[in-house]
C-alpha cells in the first residue's frame, strides 16, 4: 500500500510542476520542457487562420514600405511573411524565435511563398544579447507571448534600444489573462519598465476586442 500512496505522491508531483512550467511559460525553470512542447506544436500554429489578425496588426501599426523590422517571438512567422507579401514593400524583416522547429517551419513556407529576399528568420534565445549592430532597426515588434516567459525583461529592453535606429519604435501587446499566473502587462507597467530604458511613450491602439497594441519610441 504505501509503495502506491509513495508513487501517487510522485506522480502528482510531477504533474503539478509540468502545470506550472507551462502555466508560467518557463519563466523560472523548465526552459528545456517549453522548447520541447514548441517543437513538437510547429506544425498546429502554421495552420491556425491568424492572416486577418496579422493583416489587421500591419494597419494599425501604419509598417511603411522600407521599414526595417525585427519580429520577436515569431513562432512560424505569420507577421512577417505577410509583411513582405504586401505590395510594395521593399524593406526587410528578421523574424527570431527559440524554437527550432519553429523556424524551419518559418524558413520552409517563405521558400514556398517566395518572399525570401525580404524576410530572414533565425534561431535565438532573447534572453542572450542579439545578434544585431546598433541602430539596425527601425520597428521591433513583440506582438506574441514571449514577455511571459522572461523573468527580467529589462535585459531585452535595453537591446532592443540598442539595436533600434534613432526614433525608432517598439510595440508590444497587451493581454489580459486573469486566470493565468502571469504578471499583468498593463500600460503603467510597460511606461514604468521602458522609460529608465530610453524610451517614451507613444500611443495606445486596439488590436482585437481582447488585445491592445502599446508602442514606444526610442530617445
Amino acid at each position: 500500500m504505501w509503495l502506491l500512496f509513495l508513487f501517487l505522491v510522485i506522480a502528482g508531483t510531477i504533474l503539478a510542476v509540468v502545470i506550472f512550467v507551462i502555466a508560467t511559460e518557463g519563466r523560472y525553470f523548465g526552459k528545456g520542457l517549453m522548447r520541447w512542447g514548441y517543437n513538437r506544436r510547429s506544425g498546429a500554429f502554421e495552420v491556425r487562420d491568424d492572416w486577418e489578425r496579422w493583416e489587421h496588426l500591419i494597419k494599425r501599426l501604419q509598417i511603411r514600405s522600407t521599414e526595417e523590422i525585427l519580429d520577436l517571438g515569431t513562432q512560424t512567422g505569420h507577421f512577417p511573411r505577410l509583411i513582405a507579401r504586401q505590395r510594395g514593400f521593399t524593406g526587410h524583416i528578421v523574424g527570431i524565435d527559440w524554437s527550432e522547429e519553429m523556424i524551419q517551419e518559418a524558413q520552409r513556407q517563405c521558400r514556398l511563398e517566395g518572399t525570401g529576399s525580404r524576410v530572414r528568420f533565425l534561431c535565438h534565445d532573447v534572453q542572450n544579447p542579439l545578434p544585431f549592430a546598433p541602430n539596425t532597426f527601425t520597428l521591433v515588434t513583440v506582438v506574441t507571448g514571449l514577455l511571459t516567459s522572461l523573468k527580467t525583461p529589462e535585459t531585452l529592453f535595453e537591446e532592443i534600444h540598442r539595436i533600434l535606429k534613432p526614433e525608432g519604435r517598439v510595440a508590444f501587446h497587451i493581454e489580459q489573462q486573469p486566470l493565468r499566473p502571469t504578471p499583468m502587462r498593463t500600460p503603467e507597467w510597460f511606461s514604468t519598465h521602458l522609460e529608465p530604458h530610453g524610451f517614451i511613450y507613444s500611443q495606445t491602439v486596439r488590436w482585437t476586442p481582447a488585445q491592445q497594441i502599446i508602442i514606444f519610441q526610442k530617445r
